[in-house]
């Protein structure tokens, strides 16, 4: 066992036959302090390292287990690393080289295990962030340090804003409380909140006479009627069955007060997840509507009857209405003029829809109206397709409840038919003192011809007067037609029925329904009732079998002016002979040259061994049928 000792002294310490490394020096000074102050310096600074790392570990308590064992292992490398260079201080005087080699093993297994264990944290320590990176981060999470303090800031100032809102808020919902259970107070209107049971659970302004703590806790059952209990309760199981709003009308009889009418209006109550926990209740006197509904009904019915009446009379009248805001445009109308539509007008002003004639005229009327608040009454023309409609229109001002003119009602009266009988009346008035002076001058014509054509008194007052009977015949067909006319058909019809009675066989009439002017017709029935009496002296008419036949119809003159013909022809009667000229009386003149003369046209007279002929062409416009004066044309 000694020399085993020995010899393990002998490896640490060295045998006598080592030297120490100094003697290797030579022993010279300079060497030697060299090697010892930079061996003694260099592990000087090795153990005063681990002790820094070890500091650090200790405060940097946020370091993980795996971070502190590599930690402990560079420290003991690094105290490994002053060892050696503590051993090789120690050999140059001394020649421990066997503990100096096993001091040297020992710290390059620890510089081994370190390496080991400090490669696997190389990608770690590659991720850490430059300085510069660092610095970058600070400034950033300075910044946004900055930017925090400024919003919490805002947040306080927020939150301050948002406390007194609140606090505002919370005193308006404390005075309408107030204000809402004042005004439940002074309306009769009860509000109350039923639990899932129907049970009360608060209640303001309760019926019936009851204070708040009778009613709360109980159910209706317990206060109300029991009608009145069931139809309430009803309600409300609906209302909490399927979340719906519901409204009821419910009786509560009372013999002592009197009947009352409610209507219930019930709402689910729900908490903050939407769950139905209750139900909302308000209850409204409505004892008299049922009063005013009746009225109500009645006063509706006459107005509904009223206004059906008003409907029919202005359907059937020529009477419009409307009305028209303060900028003139039509918001309202009925029975708009005959032509035209109410769309025509909605929307729109005068200037717009009127004729620019009729919006001069009725334009400042109105504006006059909304100026003064007067009313203003005019009367107007506006051409309406191809006619003239005049309009009596009396514009009302309408007033707001501060007395200012906000729209105009007005009603247009069609006068048209008033305003055309009048001038029609003018017209007729004038015609009828232009056909006076006619008149007398051909029956001082007739008188005068008559005269010097007959002898004595008796025959001149028979022929005067049949002569005045038939003129007064076509004054018969004009007055019938207002003078527009007289049909030429229903001309010859009354000329020759006092001499013969209306015969198809005997008398015929042809031709186009037209009218003559009152000059043409006048002047025409003078000619035919020559003719008749002629025919019923010695013509066709003057046997039992003589035929009259009477034509006209439009002819082709070959002038620019068209011309209507009228021919009498006469057959199966005695034959025709000419009178000499020395025996030729007033009616020959008058077919032949006084009638014609007195329409612009020409007469023609035959006398055939068949019956006499007469011919009478004339220009068109003494006629007044427009078809004629189309064909014609």
């Amino acid at each position: 066992m000694v020399p085993l000792m020995q010899a393990i002294l002998d490896y640490l310490f060295g045998a006598a036959s080592f030297v120490p490394h100094g003697y290797c020096l030579l022993w010279r000074p300079d060497l030697v302090a060299l090697h010892a102050i930079s061996d003694g310096a260099i592990a000087l600074a090795y153990l005063v390292i681990p002790f820094a790392i070890l500091v650090f570990v200790r405060r940097r308590r946020d370091l993980a287990l795996e971070h502190r064992r590599v930690a402990g292992l560079f420290a003991a490398f690094i105290v490994a690393c002053a060892l050696t260079h503590l051993a090789s201080l120690a050999t140059l005087w001394l020649p421990y080289y066997g503990l100096q080699g096993i001091v040297k093993a020992g710290a390059a297994l620890i510089s081994l295990t370190t390496a080991v264990a400090l490669w696997p944290l190389m990608p770690k320590l590659l991720d850490l962030p430059s300085p510069s990176a660092l610095l970058e981060a600070n400034q950033r999470l300075a910044e946004e340090t900055l930017a925090r303090k400024e919003l919490v800031g805002q947040l306080q100032r927020v939150n301050r804003d948002l406390e007194q809102r609140v606090a505002r808020r919370t005193q308006e919902l404390r005075e309408a409380t107030q204000r809402f259970e004042l005004a439940l107070s002074s309306s009769g209107i009860t509000v109350f909140v039923q639990d899932m049971d129907l049970r009360y659970r608060w209640i303001h302004n309760p019926r019936l006479g009851m204070a708040a703590e009778d009613v709360v806790g109980r159910e209706d059952a317990e206060i109300l009627p029991r009608q009145a209990a069931d139809q309430v309760v009803e309600v409300n199981r609906a209302v909490i069955a399927d979340g719906k709003a519901r409204e009821e009308e419910v009786f509560i009889p009372d013999p002592q007060d009197g009947d009352t009418y409610i209507r219930l209006h019930a709402a689910p109550e729900r908490d903050a997840d939407g769950t139905t926990v209750g139900v909302i209740c308000a209850l409204v006197d409505i004892t008299a509507e049922p009063r005013r509904a009746v009225e109500l009904r009645k006063v509706t019915d006459a107005l509904a009857e009223a206004n059906s009446r008003f409907d029919q009379a202005l359907a059937g009248s020529s009477i419009t209405m409307f009305r028209q805001d303060a900028d003139l445009r039509y918001t309202w109308m009925y029975n708009p003029p005959q032509g035209l539509t109410v769309e025509d007008f909605i929307g729109h002003t005068d200037e717009e829809v009127l004729p620019e004639a009729t919006s001069r005229i009725v334009t400042p009327a109105k504006r006059c109206a909304l100026a003064t608040g007067e009313p203003e009454r005019i009367e107007t023309a506006m051409r309406i397709g191809d006619r003239i409609a005049w309009y009596d229109m009396r514009i009302e001002p309408l007033l707001d409840e501060h007395g200012q003119v906000v729209a105009l009602t007005s009603v247009a009266i069609d006068i048209s038919a008033q305003k055309e009988y009048h001038h029609h009346l003018r017209v007729v008035m004038r015609e009828l003192t232009h056909r006076s002076k006619n008149l007398l001058a051909v029956v001082q014509g007739i008188a005068r011809q008559t005269a010097q054509s007959v002898d004595g008194l008796q025959p001149f007052v028979e022929r005067f007067g049949a002569r005045l009977q038939a003129l007064a015949r076509a004054h018969d067909i004009l007055v019938d037609e207002s003078w527009r006319g007289a049909a030429i058909e229903e001309l010859i019809a009354t000329q020759l029925g006092h001499v013969i009675e209306r015969s198809e066989e005997r008398i015929i009439a042809s031709g186009p329904k037209v009218l003559l002017k009152p000059e043409a017709a006048q002047n025409l029935a003078l000619a035919v009732h020559e003719l008749s009496t002629n025919a019923a002296k010695y013509g066709a008419l003057s046997n039992e079998t003589g035929i009259v036949r009477v034509d006209w119809g439009p002819v082709d003159s070959g002038l620019d002016a068209p011309m209507f013909e009228i021919a009498w022809t006469e057959s199966g009667g005695p034959p025709a002979v000419a009178p000499l000229p020395s025996r030729k009386g007033f009616g020959s003149v008058m077919i032949e040259r006084l009638v014609p003369r007195a329409i612009d046209g020409a007469a023609e007279l035959t006398y055939n061994p068949g019956g006499l002929v007469w011919r009478l062409r004339f220009p068109a416009r003494y006629l007044v049928d427009t078809e004629v004066h189309t064909e014609i044309a």
